[in-house]
């Protein structure tokens, strides 16, 4: 009859672990950081043309949804408990400045000569610039899920989300010199069949780590594509 009573306490001890969540609170800030050098590859391999970045729209905003529950700024994710409940919304601040700078660091890594411009969109006219990049946020996204290991053990899920749409412009010309997409999804721990029970743990704390790995991948990549190194790679770039 004790060991009945120590397994049913125990068991009622881990859902009650699973469960809880630690408690936490039913709105977080998350802070959204760009980690310069995590893609590799597309660093100084550009010439040093001059591109203004523009202010970036944010698609995903939702002006009808306004903050709640002690949040700051806009919602970015959410937290679930085991039973796929929400125990907490997830929040940042300044998401398009953030964005912003972050094309803006990273067209410099590539080996451009970049600018930051308050104007949102881009209008054809004579300007000291080779290129104008207009950009909307179309993914901004992060999930964190209370969820069992294989031996039964209580742990988190993170899987982020980031997309950005990108149109880079040659003044004064209205046509586009190039489109492109560029989205990452990253998984904390590793979305990977391989790994063994021991390795499956999380390696960041916060959900807004998780999606500024996704973020950083999305804008370096923007710069990784090839289809775009090529066109500014073999552009004169005449400026007019």
């Amino acid at each position: 009859m004790g060991l009945l009573i120590a397994c049913t306490a125990a068991v009622l001890n881990g859902c009650s672990t699973v469960n809880n969540a630690s408690n936490l609170e039913p709105a977080s800030t998350q802070n959204l950081t760009f980690y310069p050098g995590l893609v590799k590859g597309f660093e100084h391999t550009y010439p040093a043309r001059r591109i203004m970045v523009l202010a970036v729209t944010d698609a995903c905003a939702n002006a009808a949804d306004p903050p709640q529950d002690g949040g700051a700024g806009q919602q970015i994710g959410i937290t679930l408990d085991a039973r796929g409940q929400s125990i907490q919304r997830l929040f940042t601040t300044d998401l398009s400045g953030t964005v912003q700078k972050a094309i803006e660091q990273a067209a410099q890594e590539a080996g451009m000569v970049a600018s930051l411009s308050t104007a949102v969109q881009y209008r054809p006219q004579p300007m000291d610039v080779d290129y104008v990049l207009q950009s909307r946020i179309v993914k901004c996204w992060v999930k964190k899920q209370r969820v069992m290991d294989n031996d039964r053990n209580p742990n988190w899920q993170t899987v982020a989300e980031f997309g950005l749409d990108a149109t880079i412009y040659k003044p004064p010309f209205s046509v586009p010199f190039w489109q492109g997409v560029s989205t990452q999804t990253y998984s904390d721990p590793p979305d990977n069949p391989g790994l063994m029970p021991e390795d499956e743990t999380s390696i960041y704390d916060e959900p807004g780590e998780v999606l500024s790995v996704a973020f950083t991948r999305a804008v370096e990549g923007l710069f990784k594509r090839g289809d775009l190194h090529s066109l500014i790679t073999q552009d004169p770039a005449v400026r007019h």
